[in-house]
């Protein structure tokens, strides 16, 4: 479910979630040394030990808290520090709890009791939270953000991944390429529908490990997953180069130092026009000494049917498979140190791809050579957080390994490679990213709020593209071998001026970019340095408790890299540069039952880099021009009351390229992010017996968009509707659930491109993936 506010230093909050009693929150058992103090710093310090986060509704007084000692659950340290201060906290989702004032029972006899469901929420608007750099109160930053908590119960959604986050964050838009070979977008900052040597404009996060650098989006199964976090704008002073757009963090559940538990989750999915699918997961949680040491492991496997036909051939020929798995260590030799120990590993395989050239509505096609892919992908990590005196150091390592390999069939373009037909290209690719950080940030809040820190980023990354054909050995046409090393030094402060708050960041980074192949050849131009800065500032107004206004400027930047081409590295492409100024208001009407959010932003970005076509179908890099993008978004998050909730946004934009060389356009829309879209959320939950049970109808409308800003490839996709349906029942440790999603069997046109050697020779078009039926049944111990 969604829930609405503002993440300081990592993340906004802007989803609907559901409360539930705060005894069944945080199960595990960790150790707490909490002396008495006044309640901001008191649920601070609560916050650096949990790494969950909890806030209230109003403004909270310097009252003093009880001392909290011992070996407890989150939930059991929080109830004890809130004895005597007229507060009570409730969970509002994972790892995430609100105060309230405690209400005065009216006496009720017990014969007029009944059993009642927990009432669904709103986040709320000020929050003291554990953000990605550190842990502050929510309404001192203003950062435009989104939250989104995969909830099988909820929404019946068994498979979570990034499409389903993008359904239900406002302004986040994702090609359709294929499993594990799409990129992201936040806000317009779109800069290429096509996969070249450019670095992301969307920084992919697992906690804090950076997992994607110049490679398509991991598509990581998104299972024992907290919370997806999804910062909106340019995020350069805390995340360095590369995040124009935004960032789209993976929050993890960490190991239970106390308590065994598992589940086992068996899944089954069929389509309206195509096979079946399935598949399961399995969780264990397991203390190995007690309250010190603990794994926690999961391992998955999804089939999912295909729905495309090739004449004279496969049915459902567009079949995929999704397997993986994640294990954490954690060690607390103390109640002030950790230490996580942990590695990903995820294979996604795609028996062919899901583009047809006839028309969106036809899922039929002529194609007679297949065009598999696959995205296997591993991350290691270590993570040490820590008590320096007053101080929380954080040091943070982890590698990155991707290889991204696929076919084409290059037979329309074989004349363009001296070449006979049938001829098939391969493209295999291979990337790393080492990362390296370490920061510190204050325990206690005080009158100034900072993180300051150093990071190290090592990425190297290689494409190989070879032709061949029948009889012939492959040969090379396109390589690339580069090299990135980034140092940074990066802090961010805040200083509270009453009801206004100002907030300064900046990020100082040198690049070295390698054309590895060529200076084995001997070759001395190919190295590429760059002394970048990247500012933000920002002031916040808080006239009352539940409005907060706020304005910020910001700017990233991108370092230059090497352009491929026939064969060997051809020339290179400049670094480019985007700056934000953006506004925005949140306010919480009906006692927080009622949530209103929206904002407005503008983005001037220079010397655009953008992968691009040769007219040999191969993709280069090159200086696009000067692009702006104007746009606005809403969202609203209500509690009806008797168990319904709604949740609804709206993302409005102008994303265009203004100028190239000097030469102004008109009408050169960014690629791939639409117009417009529109979302809307419905729940509701009641008892039925012993049963608990959740009902969903869910909404997206997807506006105009278009592939590309050149004039050749400006084709129009987008422009439909979808709608989803999600039921699920739980009674003790088993649960059912239901999921039906392209409810009415919508066809459209989700992504006009698949194959750059035919694209110029006629519309190509992806069709959405037609109505699918998914069940899950779970059993947790």
């Amino acid at each position: 479910m969604l829930f609405s506010t503002a993440l300081i230093a990592s993340c906004c909050l802007q989803s609907a979630v559901e409360a539930r009693p705060l005894a069944n929150a945080g199960e595990a058992r960790q150790r707490f040394d909490i002396p008495a103090g006044p309640l901001p710093v008191s649920l601070a310090r609560w916050s650096s030990i949990t790494g969950q986060s909890v806030g209230a509704t109003t403004a909270l007084p310097a009252i003093r808290t009880r001392a909290v000692h011992g070996l407890l659950t989150p939930a059991d340290a929080l109830n004890r520090m809130l004895v005597g201060t007229g507060f009570r906290a409730i969970a509002v989702g994972p790892g995430l709890f609100r105060l309230e004032r405690s209400p005065i029972e009216p006496h009720t006899s017990s014969s007029r009791r009944r059993r009642t469901i927990p009432r669904i929420s709103r986040a709320p608007v000020d929050i003291v939270v554990t953000a990605t750099k550190r842990p502050e109160v929510l309404g001192t930053i203003p950062i435009s953000a989104s939250v989104f908590a995969p909830d099988r119960l909820a929404t019946g959604t068994a498979s979570p991944d990034s499409a389903t986050v993008a359904s239900g964050i406002d302004g986040l838009a994702l090609t359709n390429l294929g499993p594990g070979r799409n990129r992201a977008f936040i806000r317009g900052v779109a800069d290429s529908p096509f996969n070249g040597p450019t670095q992301s404009t969307v920084a992919v996060v697992l906690d804090d490990s950076r997992i994607s650098y110049d490679s398509p989006d991991p598509d990581l199964l998104l299972l024992d997953v907290a919370r997806v976090e999804v910062l909106k704008g340019p995020q350069g002073p805390l995340y360095g180069s590369g995040a124009l757009g935004g960032i789209f963090r993976i929050v993890t559940n960490p190991p239970a130092l106390d308590a065994a538990s598992g589940a086992a989750t068996l899944v089954g999915a069929a389509g309206a026009h195509g096979g079946l699918g399935g598949g399961g997961d399995a969780l264990i949680n397991l203390p190995l000494a007690k309250d010190t040491l603990a794994v926690r492991a999961i391992g998955y496997y999804r089939s999912y049917p295909g729905w495309l036909d090739t004449e004279g051939g496969a049915r459902d020929a567009n079949r995929s498979t999704t397997k993986g798995g994640r294990v954490a260590l954690r060690w607390a030799p103390d109640t002030d140190w950790t230490v996580d120990l942990g590695g990903v590993v995820q294979s996604i395989d795609a028996r062919d791809s899901q583009y047809v050239t006839g028309s969106p509505d036809t899922l039929a096609r002529v194609h007679p050579i297949a065009e598999p892919a696959d995205n296997d992908f591993a991350q290691a990590h270590l993570d040490v957080v820590g008590h320096l005196g007053g101080l929380r150091l954080v040091s943070a390592t982890s590698y990155v390994t991707q290889s991204v390999d696929y076919r084409l069939d290059a037979s329309a373009a074989a004349a363009d490679f001296g070449v006979s037909t049938p001829a098939l290209f391969a493209d295999n690719r291979q990337y790393s990213i080492f990362n390296q950080e370490v920061r510190l940030s204050p325990i206690a809040a005080g009158g100034v709020g900072w993180v300051a820190g150093l990071a190290y980023l090592h990425a190297s990354s290689s494409l190989d593209g070879t032709i061949s054909v029948p009889g012939a050995s492959p040969f090379a046409v396109e390589s690339i071998d580069q090299d990135v090393a980034e140092f940074a030094a990066f802090g961010e402060a805040t200083l509270a001026l009453g009801r206004f708050s100002l907030t300064a960041g900046g990020r100082l980074s040198l690049t070295d970019a390698a054309d590895e192949r060529a200076e084995r050849m001997g070759a001395t131009d190919r190295r590429r340095r760059k002394l970048g800065f990247a500012p933000s500032l920002s002031l916040a107004w808080r006239p009352a408790d539940d409005r907060y206004f706020f304005l910020r400027y910001a700017r990233a930047l991108r370092p230059g890299g090497l352009a491929a081409g026939a064969g060997q590295a051809q020339g290179h492409f400049d670094s480019d540069e985007l700056e934000s100024l953006e506004g925005g208001a949140r306010l919480t009407l009906a006692d927080g039952a009622l949530a209103l959010a929206s904002s407005l932003y503008f983005d001037d970005w220079h010397a655009l880099q953008s992968d691009y076509l040769l007219d040999n179908g191969l993709i280069s890099t090159r200086n696009a021009g000067r692009a702006r993008i104007l746009g606005g978004d809403a969202s609203v998050d209500w509690t009806l009351g008797r168990g319904w909730s709604l949740s609804a946004g709206l993302n409005a934009e102008s994303a265009e390229l203004v100028s190239a060389n000097g030469v102004r356009l008109e009408d050169r829309r960014l690629p791939v992010v639409p117009n417009v879209t529109l979302r809307g959320l419905v729940g509701y939950r009641f008892a039925l017996g012993n049963w608990t049970v959740r009902l969903s109808g869910q909404g997206n409308y997807i506006g105009s968009a278009r592939l590309s800003f050149d004039p050749t490839l400006d084709r129009h996709m987008g422009d439909y509707a979808l709608f989803a349906a999600g039921a699920s029942a739980t009674a003790g440790r088993w649960s059912l659930a239901l999921r039906i999603d392209n409810l009415f069997d919508t066809a459209g046109d989700s992504f006009a491109f698949g194959n750059p050697f035919s694209i110029r020779d006629g519309p190509q078009y992806t069709p959405l993936t037609p109505r699918t039926v998914v069940t899950s049944l779970r059993f947790d111990w």
